[in-house]
């Protein structure tokens, strides 16, 4: 297997157990974001809010 498909394979195996959820911003602004499969809403909308307060366009 080469380089590139391990690398592919580390990744795809990485995804396994996420799942894409919408979450709502403190400000409105609404995302999109990977998290554990069944994780709460609430924690969801959090994990959103401190991705959003660690850019440098939010500081």
């Amino acid at each position: 297997m080469s380089d590139h498909e391990q690398e592919h394979e580390r990744q795809r195996t990485e995804l396994l157990g996420t799942e894409m959820r919408e979450a709502t911003l403190p400000d409105g602004t609404r995302a999109v974001i990977v998290v554990k499969a069944g994780t709460p809403q609430a924690e969801v909308d959090e994990q959103a809010s401190r991705m959003r307060r660690s850019t440098p366009e939010a500081k």
